[in-house]
């Protein structure tokens, strides 16, 4: 897992799981809200935020957070690892309501700077919408990827997210120990007979 795609509805803790992972691999976590936004929310253009993600992609490792399924292309081609946050929408809303009272009148890092985090209508319909409009259109996409040797990883639940996060951790511990002892032995002298 080098190039990592973190995709779900607004709520999914897409933001959360991407640093987790950004901290477990030490990959630099990239959120898309961040980037496509400029101050008082106003959206960068759809060619704009193409060509941002073009570079973006063209970097050796990344986690790229956010769905934007209208933009997704550049990073899902690119991506070796698809992961969907497929969370219920109830669980969705009552983050954003939690994320707001924590944040209320201030900035996250996950947002651009001079926004602010605002639960309104068309984010809630957003979350509600995501079960129809935005699952359907990833079921209709992930297949072509999976096909194109993808890994495609759908966690359903908080506990398939804590439970990812966990076996992750000692397989990444593993493969450093494993790297480090092969550096190591490559530094040896050799034995003169």
């Amino acid at each position: 897992m080098e190039k990592i795609v973190i995709i779900g509805s607004p709520g999914a803790g897409k933001s959360t799981f991407a640093r987790k992972l950004g901290s477990i691999f030490n990959i630099r976590v990239i959120h898309l809200d961040r980037i496509f936004w400029q101050p008082g929310w106003k959206e960068k253009p759809l060619d704009t935020r193409i060509d941002i993600l073009e570079k973006i992609v063209r970097e050796k490792q990344w986690i790229i957070e956010g769905t934007y399924l209208g933009s997704s292309e550049p990073r899902l081609n690119a991506a070796d690892t698809i992961i969907f946050l497929d969370i219920g929408s109830v669980m969705c809303l009552q983050r954003i309501i939690k994320r707001h009272r924590e944040y209320r009148g201030c900035s996250r890092r996950d947002i651009p700077e001079g926004c602010k985090d605002k639960p309104n209508l068309v984010r809630i319909l957003k979350v509600l919408a995501f079960p129809v409009r935005g699952k359907r259109t990833l079921k209709q996409k992930l297949p072509y990827y999976e096909s194109m040797s993808k890994e495609i990883i759908w966690l359903h639940s908080e506990k398939e997210v804590e439970s990812f996060l966990a076996r992750l951790e000692p397989q990444v511990n593993e493969k450093e120990k494993f790297s480090k002892t092969r550096s190591v032995a490559g530094k040896r002298p050799l034995a003169t007979v």
